[in-house]
C-alpha cells in the first residue's frame, strides 16, 4: 500500500517522464483533501477505487474514471474520498501533444477532460484490467504495453521538442535564446510554437519548471532553508521565489510549508522525505 514508481521501458523514455501506482487507505495518517501546488507536467490517470473530485468555482465537482489533466497554473483542492487507488502517467511535453493529438495546447491549459474523449473504448478496458490486476508491477506492465502500442509508431522526436527537453533538463534555466536556437528556430518563431505545442509562452513555462522544482526538492529536504534551495534552482533572490509562490500556489513559501495539506503531485510528501541523498550546493 502506498506509492509505487516506475520508470518508462526505453522506448517510451522520450515521451513519459513516469508511472506511478497509488494505493492508499485513508485515516488521520494522511490527509484526504489536499491542495494540489501546479507541476509542469501532464498526465493520464486510471481512477480504480472511489472517484475523486476537485473544486471548481467554489464546488466540489466529481471527476471521471479516466482523466487526462493538463499542467495547472494555479493550486488545486481535490478530495480524494476514502481508498484511493490509481494509476497515473506522467507525459513529457512530446508525449502529452501525441497523446492529445496535437490540439493546441492554450485551448486545454488547466483543465480536466474525461480521456474517453482521446482513448475511446481503450479507456474503459484499460481501467478494467487495470483493476482487476494483482499487483503493482502488473498494472505497469498493462499501463507500459498500451503506451507503446499507442506512441510507438511516431515519428522522432522535432528539434523543438529536444529544446524542450533540455530546457526542462536545465531546471528552466536555459535563456530563451539557447533554447530557441536548439529548436533551429528565430526567437519569435519558437515563442509561438511554444504557445501552441505547450500552452503557454517559454517564459512562463520556465517559472513553472523552476517553482515545481523547487517546491519538490523542499519536500524532499525538508530541513533546508527556502533561500539556500531557491538559489540552487536558479532563482536569483527571495523575492522571485516569493512571486512565484504567490503566482502559482496563491500564497508564500512558509505557508505551504506549516499547512500539510499542501502538496505537489503525487502527494507522497511522506515518501519523499524518507532515504534521501543530502545535495550538495
Amino acid at each position: 500500500m502506498g506509492f509505487t514508481y516506475f520508470m518508462p521501458e526505453p522506448s517510451l523514455q522520450q515521451y513519459v517522464e513516469n508511472i506511478i501506482v497509488i494505493d492508499l487507505n485513508f485515516n488521520e495518517d494522511f490527509i484526504k483533501e489536499i491542495t494540489i501546488v501546479p507541476d509542469y507536467r501532464s498526465c493520464l490517470c486510471f481512477i480504480l477505487e472511489d472517484k475523486i473530485s476537485a473544486y471548481e468555482n467554489g464546488q466540489l465537482v466529481e471527476r471521471e474514471n479516466v482523466i487526462l489533466a493538463s499542467f495547472h497554473l494555479f493550486s488545486t483542492i481535490m478530495n480524494l474520498g476514502k481508498k484511493h487507488r490509481a494509476v497515473c502517467v506522467q507525459f513529457k511535453p512530446i508525449g502529452w501533444n501525441s497523446l492529445m493529438e496535437n490540439v493546441p495546447q492554450n485551448e486545454v491549459l488547466n483543465k480536466c477532460y474525461d480521456a474517453k474523449l482521446f482513448l475511446g473504448s481503450y479507456a474503459a478496458i484499460l481501467t478494467e484490467r487495470l483493476a482487476e490486476a494483482s499487483s503493482a508491477p502488473a498494472q505497469n506492465h498493462i499501463i507500459q504495453s498500451f503506451l507503446k502500442e499507442k506512441l510507438n509508431s511516431l515519428a522522432a522526436a522535432s528539434p523543438f521538442d529536444r529544446a524542450i527537453d533540455a530546457f526542462i533538463r536545465s531546471g528552466g534555466n536555459l535563456t530563451i535564446e539557447q533554447t530557441a536556437s536548439l529548436a533551429c528556430l528565430s526567437l519569435r518563431q519558437f515563442e509561438r510554437l511554444c504557445n501552441h505545442k505547450i500552452g503557454v509562452s517559454p517564459r512562463m513555462f520556465g517559472r513553472l519548471i523552476r517553482f515545481s522544482n523547487t517546491y519538490k526538492l523542499k519536500e524532499k529536504h525538508p530541513n533546508l532553508s527556502w533561500n539556500k534551495i531557491a538559489f540552487h534552482c536558479g532563482y536569483f533572490d527571495h523575492m522571485h521565489l516569493i512571486r512565484d509562490f504567490k503566482q502559482f500556489s496563491g500564497t508564500i513559501p512558509s505557508i505551504t510549508e506549516d499547512e500539510d495539506h499542501f502538496r505537489s503531485f503525487p502527494y507522497d510528501r511522506h515518501k519523499n522525505n524518507r532515504s534521501i541523498k543530502p545535495i550538495q550546493f
